[in-house]
């Protein structure tokens, strides 16, 4: 027996492998077992595994053929030996004191769950970027039950930010969906944890870095247009039979609402093929999108008007990437939220070696964001001639005007609607 079992599937991750390895051993929580599934890796990830098993009892490793990740997942789950369960994707990275806190506090106040939040992380150039839904700020560091079930659905979905009590997941027999090839196994794993949870808090704290900068991660695929649609059909199907029929509208309304970043994530010529789905679903499931109003507004159009929905997606993306493949030289003119959205949209597109700098109206900060220079607009377009501007600035706001004015001033007459990279691209 041990306090954690960290659970790690593993596969072809060997450029990444050590990084995270290290971080789960040196947790000031010594008393941890890590459970890695080599899921028929080919590219050296085996042998490293099998020294760092070596190197600490703690470790144990698990070689099988190639059989997906939910298989990888439900093995580490079934020979766990902790009190409670936690998972570390394989190119991620955790920080020291992630599982002490986690376990003291789950253990102190008898929880089910315990979860922390996350931070994008890009290691290659140096940039991480918490991920905290200030609208749920009065929910955190407090208990959470029965009563908060419509709350709970709102964090941020992830896996592998929190610890489960083991016989807290026997209970239900929560598992994951084995689908073989597929991604977003761990959507339906997610889902079964907050809705049968009767003790779960969320820390205001956040421990776990996702690596974005992994061009191979299932996420960056856009081929696998049904892959989160098939896993709430899963889902769907695991509350009927256990006859939880009750608990069916949070999956219906979660289904609706994957389908909006689906949509952007998958590759264009897939669009309109991908609005069936939408369409289908949306006829049998609207009445589970009329909470949010905006949200039903765009799932109505992509069911009952999806050429003009993708014509106009894909023609503004077209326009975006003309700009950018005209120059070499792009100047991010703002570096506020807007602006670190509009880097992650670049980089996500393949433009991030474009980036000169960022820019601001006022003096700015002495920092550097992604490794790219903090300028004022003035200085910025002095040593960069020619470059393109991209404003990042909400649309409706005082400041996006303000900033309009002063390209003008400059006699800056062409430049990119960062509200558009924002609009039209998959973020993470």
């Amino acid at each position: 027996m041990c306090k954690v079992s960290v659970i790690v599937p593993v596969y072809n991750v060997a450029a990444y492998l050590s990084t995270c390895l290290n971080s789960i051993l040196n947790q000031t929580l010594e008393d941890i077992e890590v459970i890695c599934i080599n899921d028929g890796s080919t590219d050296g990830s085996r042998e490293i595994l099998n020294r760092y098993a070596k190197q600490d009892q703690r470790v144990r490793v698990l070689h099988r053929e190639n059989r997906g990740y939910g298989a990888s997942m439900n093995i580490g789950l079934d020979i766990a030996q902790g009190d409670f369960i936690g998972i570390v994707e394989s190119d991620d990275c955790i920080l020291p004191d992630m599982y002490k806190t986690l376990y003291t506090t789950a253990v102190s106040e008898e929880l089910d769950l315990v979860k922390s939040e996350a931070y994008y992380w890009y290691e290659s150039i140096e940039y991480q970027k918490r991920i905290h839904y200030s609208h749920l700020e009065s929910y955190f560091d407090r208990i959470l039950g029965d009563m908060d079930r419509n709350i709970l659905c709102k964090f941020y979905m992830n896996v592998w930010t929190g610890i489960y009590r083991r016989d807290f997941l026997n209970q239900y027999g929560i598992r994951f969906h084995e689908s073989l090839g597929a991604s977003y196994q761990d959507n339906g794993f997610w889902m079964q944890t907050v809705l049968y949870c009767k003790r779960a808090k969320w820390l205001n704290q956040a421990f776990y870095l996702y690596r974005q900068d992994n061009e191979t991660a299932s996420v960056k695929s856009k081929d696998k247009i049904l892959a989160m649609t098939k896993e709430f059909e899963y889902l769907e199907n695991v509350l009927r039979d256990r006859k939880n029929h009750q608990l069916l509208p949070y999956c219906y309304q979660y289904k609706l609402f994957r389908h909006v970043g689906n949509f952007y994530r998958i590759a264009d010529e897939y669009k309109r093929e991908f609005c069936e789905q939408i369409k289908k679903d949306y006829k049998k499931y609207m009445f589970f999108s009329y909470g949010d109003i905006q949200i039903d507004n765009w799932l109505r159009e992509a069911a009952v008007f999806p050429d003009r929905l993708c014509n106009r997606v894909i023609q503004k993306k077209e326009e975006i990437k003309e700009k950018l493949d005209s120059t070499d030289k792009v100047i991010i003119y703002g570096a506020g939220v807007h602006g670190e959205h509009v880097m992650r949209g670049l980089y996500g597109e393949g433009y991030y070696e474009k980036i000169c700098c960022f820019a601001v109206s006022e003096n700015p900060p002495s920092k550097l964001i992604a490794k790219k220079q903090v300028l004022r607009i003035e200085e910025a377009l002095t040593e960069y001639p020619g470059a393109l501007a991209v404003v990042a600035a909400a649309r409706d706001g005082k400041a996006y005007m303000q900033m309009l004015a002063k390209l003008e001033q400059l006699e800056v007459w062409e430049y990119l609607d960062g509200n558009d990279i924002e609009e039209n691209c998959y973020i993470t």
